[in-house]
């Protein structure tokens, strides 16, 4: 089989992260947020980033919307929240979550003031789902 250019590969990858919110979002999406270690009083030990972007998740899951890519957070979703749109039993409500997730590379300092480079998991929220 041939591979696609890796531009290609990487294209069709973006499209798969899900939907970034806008100003007049209401449905689930993923919002960028930064966050300052010198804001949180961190800057003291981490050396390296001097801040990230953490980003979260934010909006509504309405039944209706349970089969759009991207917004079910997986087949298994999409197939509940169908059953849920048609059985008033089922009264669970979804909810906007994280549903791709990467690590951060810290650059800090330790107990003993020894560097440290390490990577946290599923620090940075990359796309957002209904559950």
């Amino acid at each position: 089989l041939l591979q696609p250019p890796a531009q290609e590969r990487a294209g069709h990858r973006v499209q798969r992260r899900g939907i970034d919110c806008t100003g007049d979002s209401w449905m689930c999406c993923r919002k960028e947020f930064f966050v300052d270690f010198k804001e949180i009083g961190w800057e003291d030990w981490i050396i390296q980033p001097e801040g990230y972007h953490m980003n979260y998740c934010a909006g509504l899951c309405p039944l209706h919307m349970a089969g759009i890519p991207g917004l079910a957070a997986s087949f298994h979703t999409a197939v509940l929240n169908l059953i849920k749109a048609s059985n008033a039993d089922a009264a669970v409500d979804s909810c906007c979550v994280p549903t791709q997730r990467r690590p951060l590379s810290l650059l800090y300092y330790d107990r003993d003031s020894n560097i440290v480079k390490t990577d946290i998991p599923d620090m940075i929220v990359d796309a957002c789902g209904c559950t």
